[in-house]
């Protein structure tokens, strides 16, 4: 098994002072909404574009949200 480690990068400089401090984002990620993926899916189960699969899950009411 092949394991690879990571350090972080160091925060001091040769003086043994801190140059600069790294912070932690929280990057939002959004999930792709359950139309599209439906959609997608339509889409290359029946060879059809994508813009017609997304009418089509919209008449179907397929993937939308409930209320």
């Amino acid at each position: 098994m092949n394991v690879q480690m990571q350090t972080a990068p160091r925060l001091a400089s040769e003086s043994g002072g801190i140059s600069k401090a790294v912070t932690a984002q929280n990057y939002r990620i959004h999930p792709a909404p359950a139309t599209e993926f439906a959609a997608a899916a339509i889409a290359a189960r029946f060879r059809v574009s994508l813009t017609l699969a997304r009418v089509v899950c919209e008449l179907a009411q397929i993937g939308g949200r409930l209320a």
